[in-house]
């Protein structure tokens, strides 16, 4: 797997964890997870920066991994929100 899987597989978990997926759904995805990425997936850099790239689009804290991205000061909303016509 690449780099770019293990960002997509923290996209998928962090969104099914704020989605309000259940606990049976969320085991499945961790074990998805460890099997490809391994036991320390909850630390592993490419995982982070997947899943704190969810919360970021929610207005949540980040995790941890790499620093927030400097805010371009237009203060616009993300292009697939502007798209879809989404205000919050």
């Amino acid at each position: 797997m690449t780099d770019r899987d293990f960002v997509l597989l923290g996209v998928k978990y962090e969104a099914a964890r704020l989605g309000g997926v259940d606990k049976a759904g969320l085991a499945i995805i961790k074990e998805q997870i460890r099997t490809e990425v391994g036991e320390g997936w909850e630390s592993d850099a490419m995982v982070m920066r997947g899943r704190d790239a969810v919360r970021e689009e929610h207005g949540l804290p980040r995790l941890g991994g790499l620093p927030q991205r400097p805010s371009d000061g237009l203060g616009r909303r993300p292009l697939w929100r502007r798209l879809l016509g989404r205000r919050s």
